[in-house]
């Protein structure tokens, strides 16, 4: 599944840079190893693979990280 989600330039940018590897999100969207998180820039959409998923321990009730892994296009 293609998730289309908002992101902070700062933070897009680290995860393009490759010095970000997870994303904390609300789980509102029930997120799944192998589904693809889209951010969009003017002229640019970055695509990121989840690659795990943790929740519970430490966690917030209904939040998640995601790793995740930059798709080549």
């Amino acid at each position: 599944m293609v998730h289309d989600l908002k992101i902070e330039n700062i933070y897009l940018g680290e995860l393009i840079s490759g010095k970000k590897k997870a994303e904390i999100r609300v789980n509102d969207r029930k997120y799944a190893v192998g589904d693809i998180l889209l951010f969009r820039r003017p002229k640019d959409n970055f695509q990121f693979k989840v690659t795990h998923i943790h929740e519970g321990l430490g966690m917030k009730e209904n939040y998640v990280v995601l790793s995740v892994k930059r798709k080549s296009v």
